[in-house]
């Protein structure tokens, strides 16, 4: 695995509008854009774009549940949350990411689509004002969705976020 100064597929106009030019991301070559992250390049890439990270294990190991894992994120799940901090400009701190103890599914956390983020007066006044309420979900956590297919459920605790 090579290191270079260039900004993973999908991610560039993003990371540069973030950074003003003067932060620099690490990452690898990939064979395909959907090639999955692992974490330390998925880390290094938010800490460049000013977003943290909370856990309540202190940890970031993928099969522990109480770790904030970003072992195999998708560079689109990377590219939606950048866009969020842009479009926002909301201080975004993430609190799930791929670990254990998610529920399963194709569209999931574990399936590097899904990340948690901690609400803020922010981000909740501008999910609320920037994206159309849809319904409910099972669970009656609000849902959101944005112009694009990215999802925002109002959890009690987390916006339960997936990137499309």
């Amino acid at each position: 695995m090579s290191t270079r100064l260039t900004v993973i597929t999908g991610c560039a106009t993003a990371f540069f509008a973030l950074t003003a030019g003067t932060a620099q991301a690490w990452t690898h070559d990939r064979k395909t854009p959907s090639e999955p992250l692992h974490q330390q390049e998925a880390g290094s890439l938010l800490r460049a774009a000013g977003l943290r990270w909370i856990s309540s294990g202190h940890c970031m190991r993928r099969r522990n549940p109480h770790c904030t894992s970003f072992e195999g994120l998708r560079p689109s799940t990377l590219d939606g949350v950048l866009r969020l901090r842009e479009a926002s400009r909301c201080g975004l701190v993430i609190s799930g990411g791929t670990e254990r103890g998610h529920a399963h599914g194709q569209y999931s956390h574990g399936s590097g689509y899904k990340l948690d983020i901690l609400p803020n007066r922010c981000l909740n006044r501008f999910v609320r004002h920037h994206y159309q309420r849809i319904h409910r979900r099972g669970d009656g956590a609000a849902l959101y969705r944005t112009t694009g297919r990215d999802l925002f459920a109002r959890e009690p605790s987390h916006w339960d976020v997936t990137f499309m």
